[in-house]
């Protein structure tokens, strides 16, 4: 699955400027000439500068007071298999982020769409290991050392008002519609970050045309991870029958492959037999002519 999870700040507080997480988020240009630097995008363009998503963001943040969080960081990044799936290409994991923020912003259930989010991603095409990492926690590999294969994924920074400067949407509430006022449900809105993740990687399979295995499922990794007794044990026999069904498909994918094999090897050797027969024909029509002209020559 995708992994999208939305946190306060990769770099510093989220209660300030967003200048010192542009900033940061800049790293990978600051090895590059300035032609080659990777732009900013949001739902409608592909060519914003850092400056651009400073001050937007910071900007937007009407009657938030000074302790208040001014804005989110999203991070979406998909796995290897993922990123091969789409060629690794960029374009069409910024196509795949504005489909998250579309989500993002129907999660929210107060009939927001993908203009009513006030956002800006920038694609990272490097990642480095981190302590948490078993990798480093066994020795293998060093605290910041670079991740070999694809690590292509998307950060977006998120104002926490909404692109009219008017409403608070904080994807950190615990607000699921229940339990509290009406009143404050308008207010701060409910946002279910395990909908989110399953909105999110449907978008990915239906927007990338992917195909996805039970087991690299979110519904699969949250079970197994956060899940009752009984629903692990329900998942692992679910796991079980569809891999049983996958072997059967493969098994029968493999005979329809074989028996198109022969059909077409069948069909070769008869146009062999069919074209040396003619040639056949042929030579005994030459050689029956050349016997004619002989007789007339005599």
């Amino acid at each position: 699955m995708p992994h999208v999870n939305i946190t306060a700040s990769s770099s510093g507080s989220n209660a300030g400027s967003c200048g010192q997480l542009v900033e940061y988020l800049e790293k990978e240009n600051n090895l590059k000439a300035e032609h080659k630097a990777e732009l900013w995008f949001n739902q409608g363009r592909d060519d914003l500068r850092p400056y651009e998503v400073r001050q937007d963001i910071d900007a937007n943040t009407a009657k938030l007071k000074q302790s208040e969080a001014k804005f989110y960081l999203v991070n979406i990044s998909p796995s290897q298999k993922e990123l091969q799936h789409i060629g690794n290409n960029p374009q069409k994991l910024k196509d795949y982020a504005r489909g998250v923020m579309a989500e993002y912003a129907a999660n929210f259930q107060k009939g927001l769409g993908p203009d009513d989010v006030k956002w800006y991603g920038k694609v990272e095409y490097n990642r480095g290991y981190k302590w948490t990492d078993p990798e480093v926690k066994q020795g293998l590999s060093q605290r910041g050392e670079a991740k070999t294969g694809h690590q292509m994924h998307v950060q977006i920074i998120v104002s926490r008002k909404d692109s009219h400067n008017q409403r608070l949407l904080s994807p950190m509430t615990n607000h699921r519609g229940q339990g509290k006022s009406a009143e404050h449900g308008h207010k701060f809105g409910q946002f279910n970050r395990v909908a989110f993740k399953e909105r999110s990687e449907v978008a990915f399979d239906t927007q990338l045309n992917y195909r996805r295995e039970l087991e690299e499922s979110f519904r699969y990794q949250n079970t197994m991870s956060n899940g009752t007794v009984q629903e692990r044990a329900a998942m692992t026999l679910e796991l079980r029958d569809t891999q049983h069904e996958r072997q059967q498909q493969l098994a029968a994918d493999l005979r329809r492959a074989e028996e198109l094999r022969l059909e077409q090897a069948k069909a070769m050797e008869l146009s062999q037999q069919r074209e040396l027969s003619i040639q056949q024909e042929r030579a005994i029509e030459r050689q029956q002519g050349r016997i004619r002209s002989l007789g007339m020559g005599l």
